[in-house]
């Protein structure tokens, strides 16, 4: 998935109704909030503030003399979230976040982070192995994607911080339910035998071996025919109208959760593997010291393909603010004090 089409593709997801509503989807949100709260008594709203406290001091003394952390982040909704969760659950545990927001796809924003306008970003790994590395060959997992990337960005010198996330934003493709189900389809290598099919996408991935190319290549599909959607042209109601059977999606797209589409397995990874690790120039890690890199781990375990529905579909679709969608997430999670 390059920027220019992943942005253009941005978002539609599963709405945040309630802070809880987001808590109860994640049952590591249950296990963090074990502290006894069954009582309404004013003791316990006077233990519970005296705590606040003495947390907001705490967390001053964890930043304190750290560098700044510049963020930025990409150009797209998923991305704003990413960008508001991180600078968030940084900034409450007292780290100095400056958060440059809406800076562009792979390729500028990894220009704009070695020249050092900013020193830490979200980015999917996939993304960094295709897009700034050049790597245009299979991967076979997780593992070695993630590998390549490290290599890459340590010659930058910067860092993949692990564990990535839990959620990966792929490319999939899909089809109507309707369409699977009359022509029993689970994989992608079963539309070979079906003659010739419109193949909904946007014109950078003709050439892409993680698109056109490796479904040709690999699953021997050229019998789709690419037809090439307008920048922005949502891949779900050009298969909803009918003007192509098969259509490029994202893992983490909440029509998803329809009903009314099929995901076609991909058993050979053509798409890769996008999981988000945060970038950031070793030396600032090195200076932010362990107890950053705790809070990001507490984090990022938060980031399940469901939780990401919810946040993409509440900017995407319910148009909330990217910043208040994320505050009410982490204050969820227990991760605001």
């Amino acid at each position: 998935m390059t920027d220019s089409d992943h942005g253009a593709r941005r978002r539609l997801s599963y709405r945040i109704g309630l802070t809880l509503a987001v808590a109860a989807m994640l049952p590591i949100a249950a296990a963090c909030s074990s502290s006894g709260s069954s009582s309404s008594s004013s003791s316990n709203v006077i233990i519970a503030s005296s705590e606040s406290a003495t947390a907001a001091a705490s967390a001053t003394a964890q930043g304190a003399g750290k560098p700044t952390i510049i963020l930025g982040d990409k150009n797209f909704d998923e991305e704003f979230i990413l960008g508001q969760l991180y600078a968030q659950a940084f900034q409450a545990k007292g780290y100095n976040v400056e958060l440059k927001p809406n800076i562009g796809g792979s390729e500028l924003i990894n220009q704009v982070f070695q020249s050092g306008k900013i020193n830490a970003y979200p980015e999917y790994v996939g993304e960094i192995v295709s897009s700034d590395a050049g790597y245009n060959k299979p991967l076979t997992s997780q593992a070695q994607t993630l590998q390549l990337a490290q290599a890459y960005e340590a010659k930058q010198g910067a860092t993949v911080l692990t564990p990535v996330t839990p959620f990966y934003d792929t490319d999939e493709l899909i089809t109507l339910k309707s369409f699977a189900q009359q022509h029993n389809l689970t994989s992608l290598a079963q539309l070979k035998g079906l003659g010739k099919l419109k193949l909904g996408d946007y014109s950078p991935e003709l050439t892409r071996y993680q698109g056109y190319v490796g479904l040709k290549q690999v699953y021997g599909l050229s019998n789709l025919e690419f037809t090439p959607l307008a920048e922005g042209a949502p891949i779900y109601s050009a298969l909803d109208n009918g003007q192509v059977q098969v259509g490029d999606a994202f893992s983490t797209d909440a029509q998803l959760l329809s009903g009314k589409y099929t995901v076609l397995d991909d058993p050979q990874h053509i798409f890769g593997f996008q999981y988000v690790g945060l970038v950031i120039k070793t030396s600032v890690l090195d200076a932010l010291g362990p107890q950053f890199k705790q809070t990001y781990d507490q984090l990022n375990a938060l980031l399940t393909t469901p939780a990401m529905q919810a946040l993409n579909k509440a900017v995407s679709v319910d148009k909330n603010d990217p910043a208040t969608v994320a505050k009410e997430f982490l204050q969820a999670n227990h991760m605001l004090g």
